[in-house]
Formats: structure tokens, sequence, C-alpha cells
């Protein structure tokens, strides 16, 4: 029989089918841990897909709600605006009286018999619409502006005299509109609705110059509960 002959030839070659087959292996290897890096990739990607799908829901549900308070006031209110020289701001759904004459006498906080009637026209129906959206509703402030005038004083003092005067005159607004409350609805307005006097901090301009005309006026501002929301975003998150 004949022996056989190693040669370095041979040896080489087992050599090369041992790395061969070694790399077979991480080859096999690799590919299947590609396989399921791949795998968890398309599944955490379907999740945040769904995450993200969920978040836009809820910031299309908060905008819808916006738009929906909005067109409620308008819907209401759209044809008395121009009697009562008032505004809806669409941006901050703040209802503006912007007709200080309409609304107080010079310097005085008592409301005027006129202001009174316009109350009485406007805040029922108005409760009735917040209270509708009261699940997202935070706040109804009544805020209460003035000019930065005050005769001769300094700036520091005119703002304390106008915050002591923008202060009383809300006051005075939300007891006349809590007189005009359906009795019904007396327990939402003392645990949603507040007064709120803020001097001249938010002046009307025109152009840079104060319209110290326009500055004197009370407004009706929803607060929309986004805290609810983002709290809401960040469970998803």
């Amino acid at each position: 029989m004949a022996s056989k002959i190693n040669t370095p030839w041979s040896s080489i070659s087992d050599l090369m089918s041992a790395l061969m087959m070694v790399f077979l292996f991480i080859s096999v290897s690799y590919a299947y841990q590609v396989s399921n890096q791949t795998v968890e990739l398309e599944e955490k990607a379907d999740e945040l897909e769904e995450k993200n799908d969920r978040i836009s829901t809820i910031v299309g549900e908060y905008q819808d709600y916006r738009h929906l308070i909005y067109d409620d006031l308008y819907e209401t209110f759209g044809d008395r605006l121009e009697e009562w020289d008032a505004e809806i701001d669409e941006e901050t759904l703040s209802i503006r009286f912007r007709n200080p004459v309409l609304l107080f006498r010079a310097g005085k906080s008592d409301i005027t018999p006129e202001f009174d009637a316009i109350l009485d026209d406007f805040w029922p129906e108005y409760v009735y619409i917040m209270v509708k959206y009261s699940s997202i509703i935070r706040e109804v402030r009544i805020e209460g502006h003035t000019s930065s005038e005050w005769g001769t004083a300094s700036i520091d003092d005119s703002y304390f005299n106008n915050m002591t005067l923008s202060q009383a005159r809300t006051r005075a607004a939300l007891r006349t509109c809590y007189l005009h409350t359906p009795e019904d609805k007396l327990e939402w307005v003392r645990t949603t609705v507040t007064a709120n006097g803020m001097s001249f901090s938010r002046p009307i301009l025109v152009g840079n110059e104060e319209d110290a005309t326009r500055s004197r006026r009370v407004e009706f501002t929803v607060v929309i509960d986004s805290k609810q929301k983002l709290d809401e975003i960040l469970e998803e998150l």
C-alpha cells in the first residue's frame, strides 16, 4: 500500500479549508445577528411611528379645541361685536371690549350702566359656551388693562396707581358677571373665573407708540389646559 505523502501544499490546503469554514461560520453568525437587529429596528421604527401618530393626534385635538371654541364664540357673538365695540382674538381666544368710555368713568372703577347691560347680554351665553369645553379649559381670566397715563406721576407711581385701578375694575367686572350668572353655573364661575388687574403691562401699540385709548380695555381670555396635553405627550415619550 502506498503511503500518503504530506507536502507543504497539502498543509496549506487544509489550513485554507479550515479558515474558509471559520469565515463561513462568522459570515452566517454575522448575517443572523444583522437579521435580528434589522427585525428589532423595524419593530422600534413601527413603535416610534405609532407614538408619533398618537402625539400628532394629541396636538391635533388641542388645535381642534381652540378652533371649536373660537367658532362657537364668533357664531354666538359675531353679530353683536360692532354694537359692543368689541372683537374676538382668534390667537388668544380673547373677547376684547375696547371702548373705555363705554366701560368705566375716567379714573373710576364703577361699571357704567351701558357696560352692565352688555355684560347682562354677553355673560350668561359666554358661560354656557365655556362650560361646554370645561374639560380642556383651565381658567377664564377677566383682565383689566389701562394706559400708562396718570397725570404728572412718575412712571413707577403711574404703574402702581394704574395697577390699583385695573384690579378694582376687574373685581367690579367679575362681581357684575357673577350677578348675571345662571344659578346652576355659579360653582363653575367660582372655581374657574379670575379677575386680573394688568395696569399698563400690555399696552396696545401703533408702531412703537402706545395707543392710550385702545389700551384702556377689558378682556375675557380663555386659558387652555395645555399642561394636560403636555402630560399626555410626555407619557407617550
